[in-house]
């Protein structure tokens, strides 16, 4: 009589692949830089920005390579890896995020007009009740220009930036150093991950001169961080809460060239302002941000079917 004997068979994994299993956030990180900084690149060399080779990115080209190049950063990073560590349940599960809406409405108020409130009151200590004005008699400018660079341009570019910063590397930042540290970590990459707008002329920064501009946004993204680690938190790890609390803050600043031209301290007073919220939020929630292990963990943990929950078991 014939027996069957049961042979185990190892998958063989590329090395790059299980480099990357290993090591997902290094893995990520090197993405979301090459992704950008690629796409970036001519601008960059050509007369546009450093003028090592001599040709001209025409604006549209740069601008629709401007606008891909964080979704061939961030976002493809934040796909790639996670398809090679969680597969097809961890990129549905990813998606699913896109569209969590149910977080409270406060948390819709506080991202799309609590910058708004922060700046409004930096700037009246410097010049009393003016900006409140120019906001009342000018409101229609929320409609026409706030909430669609929200929503459309540049709130475009934030959409491919949030799934990555926020939506992949902060959990795993959060689980494997806590919240505060993670959060100094992702604010650091983050604002580094900037330098090609400042070697980019069409910003209005022309060469790179100077390195502090470029270590004062460094500075800028590690402080807003914080608040947007907390946010994202009590969120609970909702992209679509990310992309709109980044995306408001950016409109936010956009509109108050507007409102105030000439902003106090040479635009310092907003961000004095934020680095209080940062530091009272720090503060009051003890370092902790808003973070519960076990929620987070849930955002990237990818539960497996019942039988091989089973097969684990009787294992």
């Amino acid at each position: 009589m014939s027996t069957f004997t049961p042979i185990s068979q190892s998958v063989s994994i590329s090395p790059m692949k299980r480099l990357i299993k290993d090591h997902p956030l290094a893995a990520y990180f090197v993405i979301a830089f090459a992704g950008t900084w690629l796409l970036d690149l001519p601008s960059i060399l050509g007369k546009n920005g450093l003028g090592l080779f001599p040709f001209t990115v025409p604006f549209v080209l740069f601008a629709v390579l401007f606008v891909l190049s964080s979704f061939a950063g961030p976002t493809l990073g934040a796909f790639l890896v996670t398809a090679l560590t969680d597969g097809k349940p961890g990129v549905r599960q990813f998606l699913h995020r896109y569209v969590q809406w149910r977080v409270g409405l406060q948390w819709y108020l506080v991202v799309l007009f609590g910058y708004l409130v922060v700046y409004l009151l930096a700037t009246s200590i410097f010049l009393g009740a003016a900006p409140f004005w120019a906001l009342l008699h000018h409101w229609p400018l929320l409609l026409t220009s706030y909430l669609p660079a929200i929503l459309l341009f540049p709130g475009i570019i934030t959409l491919g930036e949030e799934p990555g910063w926020r939506g992949f590397a902060l959990p795993r930042l959060q689980q494997a150093y806590g919240p505060f540290i993670g959060s100094l970590i992702l604010g650091t990459l983050h604002g580094l991950w900037h330098l090609p707008i400042f070697l980019i002329a069409f910003f209005g920064t022309g060469p790179f001169v100077s390195p502090l501009p470029y270590l004062t946004n460094v500075l800028q993204i590690i402080v807003i961080t914080f608040i947007w680690t907390w946010v994202f938190n009590k969120a609970r790890g909702s992209i679509l809460i990310a992309f709109l609390n980044h995306s408001a803050f950016n409109a936010c600043g956009t509109l108050f060239v507007t409102l105030v031209p000439v902003m106090p301290l040479g635009g310092r007073a907003a961000f004095y302002a934020l680095a209080i919220v940062a530091l009272l939020i720090i503060a009051l929630t003890k370092g902790r941000l808003g973070y519960q292990p076990d929620q987070n963990a849930q955002v990237f943990t990818v539960p497996q079917p019942a039988e091989m929950q089973m097969a684990n078991v009787e294992k």
